[in-house]
């Protein structure tokens, strides 16, 4: 039997940032990418994901802007991990912070930000019920 895999919903508008984010997670993870936050939104209510890592800078919204909006749209909530070359910027008073799991400084350390994203999305697994509790 196949072992579930978290679904991750990666988003920024750097298709740079967004093709190595999808190498990174696509052999310990569903990815699917969008750079846009629009786009990114409609997906996260047609698709039940159970990680998005999002970029806080971005035209449209920012990505904290972006969790708050799917919180307020998504059922279940997808655990939500923020990109951000200034994470100095993202305090607790920035709309849409309280949504977040972790804000994450770029750039990352690729090993680091792969256990923390399959670390989430095992929680998301046990919550939709893909795999077995602890």
């Amino acid at each position: 039997m196949a072992t579930a895999q978290p679904r991750v919903l990666v988003v920024d508008d750097d298709p740079g940032v967004l093709q190595s984010l999808k190498l990174l997670l696509e052999d310990d993870c569903e990815v699917t990418c969008s750079a846009s936050p629009a786009n990114a939104l409609s997906l996260a209510l047609t698709n039940q994901f159970d990680v998005i890592v999002t970029d806080f800078k971005m035209p449209q919204m920012t990505g904290s802007e972006f969790a708050q909006a799917v919180k307020q749209q998504v059922t279940p909530v997808p655990y939500m991990l923020l990109l951000t070359g200034t994470p100095q910027s993202v305090t607790h008073t920035t709309p849409g912070a309280q949504d977040l799991v972790m804000v994450l400084a770029k750039p990352f350390e690729p090993d680091r930000l792969l256990r923390i994203v399959t670390q989430v999305g095992r929680l998301g697994l046990i919550r939709r019920g893909a795999v077995p509790g602890p």
